[in-house]
């Protein structure tokens, strides 16, 4: 059989790891990347505005694309600037 049986708790592979510290600012790499990844999102916005005010041709066919570009960007900024993903799902890791 593989795995535990029902009702039967595994033994832990290796001791918990220490809570990480407590941090206002993601480390500087994750600081840097995710500023970088706002500051092109704020970019693409403006960009689908001014493609908005051009000409309802242009702002219809460029300008939800460019919003669906920015909001994909926004939320890589706002996963680097709250330090990044973590995986620790699993009750092992």
């Amino acid at each position: 059989m593989i795995g535990p049986s029902e009702g039967e708790v595994p033994e832990w592979p290796h001791k918990p790891a220490p809570p990480e510290p407590v941090r206002l600012l993601p480390e500087w790499p994750l600081l840097s990347r995710g500023l970088a990844l706002g500051a092109t999102a704020t970019v693409i916005l403006t960009a689908a505005v001014v493609a908005l005010r051009l000409g309802p041709l242009t702002g219809f066919s460029v300008a939800p694309a460019l919003t669906l570009a920015a909001g994909l960007f926004a939320w890589a900024a706002t996963v680097h600037l709250t330090g990044g993903e973590k995986f620790d799902d699993h009750r092992w890791v």
